[in-house]
């Protein structure tokens, strides 16, 4: 049995659309009124170019006024001459909703070298939104920077650069300006969209970015717990885990993912099935297929349900039975190693303090996988609820079990510390 499948995981986590905006330049309007630097002269060549343009803009018809502004724009103008051309245009573009001639006006303010410094961020922004939208990501990566570094933080600035790096498919300079723009908004007390992050991985799983997809999907859990995103983060690492899972790393998997509430379907309940396996663990397959009947998630008339809950339950019994002597010889063995085959069959029934004891005399004694008993020490005190002592086994983990354990960890940790709500951006002025 097999999870989502990590192309159908990608594609359904960057259905969080694309991340940019269509914002208009109101804010430049706004910047130039409140905008205090030198008087812009212009020459007196174009005076009456100007005034003409005014009289037309301000008639009953402005959009008389198009073709008069860009036989201006089209003259070789600098300096002040630019700037007010740039003005003008600005500005009956947005009377018209003419993203043209708003980018155009943008543009020959920027080439004029007079737009003020209080100007200059909103300006490089919306050059960049405007070279965005037309299919220019190299030029809107460039002004958006220059945006960026000059201080401008409205927007969603930074992932507007992601986006642009990813239509060049540059997609590990994306995903680094991505989190460089969750990590601005992070120290600025404001939770990032869950979008950002839903982007960041179904990004890294659609293109293969090497080691990128366990990072986003990390993140992702890390800053919105739920039971789909827990389960993505999981599929994820399973399904890029090098070298592969063993069958027992991929029942302490499945372990976590229940305890998420991340478990979806017949394909998960027979994957988690399948690693206990009904010969070895028949009580937490019981319980597990029990579970997933009763929540709905997997039909009764499964006939791979039938079979293996009925081979789990004709086990039970016997396997129950068999518990006392193997306790008796598991403290009397000169190793761990019956021991940790009795703690594993005891957590199965979910006796998670005799379970955890039998896990410490077995590495105790030695002679075993010790990172595989640190594993089941700490599942058993996570189901004991006691979160430092379960920490504390996922932090002696080590090998190839130590991701693993360390999502045991952040499961722990937004137990006891539940994740904020987010806190909403500020809204511009």
């Amino acid at each position: 049995m097999r999870f989502l499948s990590h192309l159908s995981l990608a594609v359904v986590l960057a259905a969080a659309g694309t991340l940019a905006v269509s914002a208009m330049p109101q804010e430049a309007q706004a910047a130039k009124k409140k905008d205090k630097g030198p008087k812009i002269e212009i020459s007196k060549e174009i005076r009456p170019q100007v005034a003409e343009i005014q009289k037309a803009m301000g008639s009953d018809t402005p959009a008389s006024a198009k073709p008069l502004v860009e036989a201006l724009l089209a003259q070789p103008l600098t300096g002040g001459d630019q700037y007010v051309a740039g003005q003008l245009a600005i500005q009956l573009g947005s009377s018209l909703k003419d993203t043209d001639l708003q980018e155009k006006g943008i543009n020959a303010s920027l080439a004029s070298g007079q737009t003020s410094a209080e100007q200059m961020p909103a300006f490089l922004f919306y050059s960049g939104n405007f070279a965005y939208a037309a299919g220019r990501y190299p030029e809107a990566v460039q002004k958006l920077q220059q945006a960026s570094a000059a201080g401008y933080a409205e927007n969603d600035i930074g992932a507007l650069i992601a986006e642009a790096y990813f239509k060049q498919n540059k997609f590990q300079e994306g995903l680094a300006a991505l989190n460089s723009a969750i990590e601005i908004q992070k120290a600025k007390g404001v939770k990032p969209s869950e979008n950002w992050y839903r982007r960041g991985a179904g990004i890294a799983m659609q293109n293969n970015v090497n080691g990128a997809s366990g990072t986003w999907t990390y993140k992702l859990v890390e800053a919105y717990p739920t039971g789909e995103n827990w389960r993505a983060a999981l599929s994820v690492y399973r399904d890029s885990a090098i070298p592969k899972l063993s069958n027992q790393e991929n029942l302490e998997l499945m372990r976590l993912m229940r305890k998420a509430k991340a478990m979806e379907g017949e394909r998960d309940y027979f994957e988690y099935a399948d690693a206990a396996d009904p010969r070895r663990l028949p009580g937490e397959v019981v319980s597990l297929l029990e579970e997933a009947l009763a929540t709905g998630k997997v039909p009764s008339s499964s006939s791979y349900v039938k079979e293996t809950l009925a081979a789990a339950r004709s086990s039970v019994a016997a396997d129950k039975a068999s518990l006392a002597a193997s306790e008796r010889d598991a403290n009397k063995s000169a190793n761990g190693k019956i021991a940790l085959a009795t703690a594993d069959a005891i957590l199965g029934y979910s006796d998670f303090a005799k379970a955890a004891a039998l896990y410490q005399a077995a590495i105790s004694k030695g002679g075993i996988d010790v990172a595989r008993a640190q594993m089941g020490l700490g599942i058993a005190k996570a189901g004991e609820s006691n979160w430092s002592e379960a920490k504390q086994a996922f932090s002696s983990v080590t090998g190839t079990r130590k991701p693993i354990a360390n999502f045991w960890t952040l499961w722990i940790d937004q137990q006891t510390t539940p994740v904020a709500a987010p806190t909403p951006a500020p809204t511009a002025n």
